[in-house]
């Protein structure tokens, strides 16, 4: 059964209220973030489409979105090959504030696994970001090869988790972590390195504010069903733990082949989120059972965090020992526990 078959459509909420916790206001932070130094990307104002062929030649399409296309182009002074995101202002409404957001976080970060921006150009009508070339999607890849070996999965979990924990070094919420936005770019150390990560597609993305409690905590309920944590579905506020479980459901994914959590409605699946445990219905190492069971922990407090996904045995291609914390039948006991207590209760009334 294709991927694209086995569930219904993406329930995806664009709903925003929360750009970038008022970043950039002082001038502090118009230069700086937590040590991160935004970067002066280039911001040119053109009337017209046509004045960018000045600068670049376009080839084929390569992706669509809901603001727009994306076009392969190749810079005419150097011959580097980039794709330009074609964003309609009209189009995009007020969600153009998502695309914003996207800038300032993208202006901030600047790591191998994520996306890079290079260029940005405005005319009345469009804006144009200039990215990074990928050579492929790696839903697609997905789509055709799942699921994956674990020495593969390991590859790309590790490359993903490494670019997540940078974004929590710094207070970076991405709120959106799936497989579409995964793209697969070039290896500079290695040309034949088939899955060379690159996460993209930060309009939901959000910075932590500074505080303690309730006040250093995220509120609005965005992403995409099936990877959202149990604690944004139940509209609790949350944290950058959320990023944790969705890369647990990806893990999942890459080495059974399917959704951890699937459901025919968003109700049912939000259920099944917040009261089901995965189920293991194939042959895999104990380590991988592991992990996966601490990154889809319910309660955001005892999930595990990236950089000790860094460590973890399976990550390190360690065999665990029986007297390590990690261990599968406690936690599956521990669950169960929960599940038919009082944690099971309290979502009662929620759905």
């Amino acid at each position: 059964m294709s991927f694209d078959r086995e569930c219904p459509e993406m329930v995806h909420v664009a709903v925003n209220t929360d750009p970038l916790q008022m970043l950039l206001q002082d001038e502090f932070t118009k230069t700086q973030h937590y040590g991160l130094k935004v970067r002066n990307i280039p911001h040119t104002k053109i009337s017209e489409m046509n004045e960018l062929k000045v600068w670049y030649d376009f080839g084929e399409k390569i992706g669509e979105g809901g603001f727009g296309i994306v076009m392969a182009v190749r810079e005419k002074s150097n011959n580097k090959q980039w794709a330009m995101k074609l964003i309609s202002k009209s189009t995009a409404g007020d969600r153009i504030k998502m695309v914003e957001q996207e800038i300032q976080i993208l202006k901030l970060i600047h790591h191998p696994h994520i996306i890079y921006l290079d260029k940005i150009f405005e005319s009345p009508k469009k804006m144009y970001l200039v990215f990074e070339r990928c050579h492929a999607d790696f839903a697609k890849i997905y789509n055709e090869r799942k699921p994956f070996a674990e020495k593969i999965a390991k590859k790309i979990i590790s490359e993903l988790v490494d670019a997540v924990a940078y974004l929590h070094k710094y207070e970076i919420v991405h709120r959106d972590l799936k497989l579409e936005n995964i793209l697969l770019g070039e290896n500079p150390l290695d040309p034949t390195d088939e899955y060379y990560i690159k996460l993209t597609d930060f309009g939901l993305s959000s910075i932590v504010k500074s505080g303690k409690g309730i006040e250093s905590m995220l509120h609005e309920f965005c992403g995409t069903i099936y990877y959202m944590a149990p604690e944004m579905i139940t509209f609790r506020s949350y944290s950058q733990m959320c990023d944790m479980w969705s890369i647990g459901v990806i893990l999942y994914m890459l080495v059974i082949g399917k959704f951890p959590f699937y459901g025919k409605t968003e109700k049912e699946i939000q259920v099944k989120i917040c009261t089901q445990s995965p189920k293991f219905d194939a042959k895999l190492s104990q380590e991988v059972e592991d992990l996966i069971l601490l990154l889809l922990v319910k309660d955001p407090v005892k999930r595990i965090r990236a950089t000790e996904v860094l460590q973890h045995p399976w990550i390190l291609s360690k065999k665990m020992s029986r007297t390590m914390h990690y261990n599968i039948m406690d936690k599956m006991k521990e669950w169960k526990s929960e599940m038919t207590g009082k944690k099971r209760k309290s979502y009662q009334g929620i759905f």
